[in-house]
């Protein structure tokens, strides 16, 4: 577990620094403080404070001993698992430097490194703090709405293995929905708790319970949902496929369209294609995607050519041909 430790007289005490530790009911609240952060009405240091306050069941209001409220601004300024930090032109300033080094840049305050070479120099820089929006996990597994109980998708990586319920469709059609303005979160919570086997239709029909949520859960909903597709397209294999820029190529089709082009491949008629789990979705599509640039390899085309035919890096389509 990751966590930040200090003795308070006498007493250890433990405050979570990483999404995957946190209760619901902590999660919830913190989102609704990183809305609040979105909005202009809190600082990142004030969302760390109110998160760390409300863990260890303290009102900021009543801390009068000075001691006490150092421990508070101490303990928040360790906490960094809600936010990263943005340098001017794609953090150009940190491009020296190590992996190590260019993640605890990315977490902490430059002021707050002090001894690095190049903690000053960061300092002087016009940085901003933005939402650290990945992580994988299944924050709220379970909703009830209207008296029912309905389970959400499950994420699991126990044992070194990722497993996830989703099915294919679902995953679409949620990631289409999540596009959309707030009032499309009722049909995307809809959705991605919707009962037994997933149907489009059913999904919009449920819709209407959902609506009667307060709105910073259906927005703790949709920030989970978000974070985990994130994690998914940057920290496993299946990074490959949100690699490539737009392209024009018949390899490079839409989602949608993708899903249905396994049943032509007889892999299943369209309601099993459906229904298919999302990784195994995914797999697929990944072997489609490296087999299709072996071909063109074979066909004896450059790695440029391949590049602007499949939207694909160039590094990219090195590795895969090698």
């Amino acid at each position: 577990m990751n966590a930040i430790t200090i003795e308070v007289k006498g007493r250890k005490v433990s405050v979570p620094n990483e999404w995957e530790q946190l209760s619901p009911v902590a999660y919830e609240a913190l989102i609704a403080d990183l809305q609040l952060f979105a909005t202009g009405k809190l600082s990142p240091v004030r969302v760390k404070i109110n998160y760390v306050c409300r863990h260890l069941g303290i009102s900021l209001k009543r801390i009068k001993d000075e001691e006490a409220l150092a421990n508070i601004v101490w303990l928040a300024e360790q906490v960094t698992f809600p936010f990263i930090i943005s340098y001017p032109d794609n953090d150009a300033a940190l491009n020296s430097l190590n992996a190590e080094d260019k993640a605890k840049f990315k977490k902490t305050p430059p002021e707050r490194m002090q001894g690095h070479a190049l903690a000053r120099y960061l300092s002087k820089l016009p940085y901003t703090y933005l939402l650290d929006c990945k992580f994988c996990a299944q924050m709220l597994p379970v909703l009830v709405v209207g008296g029912n109980t309905y389970r959400g998708y499950t994420v699991d990586t126990s044992f070194g293995v990722l497993t996830c319920s989703l099915t294919a469709l679902q995953y679409l059609e949620a990631s289409s929905i999540n596009k959309g303005g707030k009032e499309q979160l009722p049909l995307l919570a809809a959705m991605l708790y919707h009962p037994g086997t997933y149907n489009s239709q059913s999904a919009q029909e449920l819709a209407a319970q959902f609506a009667t949520l307060p709105e910073a859960t259906l927005q703790a909903i949709a920030f989970n949902f978000t974070a985990f597709i994130n994690w998914l397209f940057s920290c496993t294999e299946y990074d490959i496929l949100t690699r490539g820029r737009e392209s024009k190529s018949a390899i490079s089709v839409g989602a949608t369209e993708a899903l249905y082009n396994l049943s032509a491949d007889g892999l299943g008629n369209s309601e099993e294609i459906e229904q298919m789990n999302l990784l195994k979705y995914l797999s697929i599509l990944r072997k489609k995607l490296i087999e299709s640039v072996r071909s063109l390899k074979s066909a004896d085309m450059k790695a440029d050519k391949i590049a602007a035919e499949t939207g694909l890096p160039i590094d990219l389509i090195t590795q895969i041909i090698q």
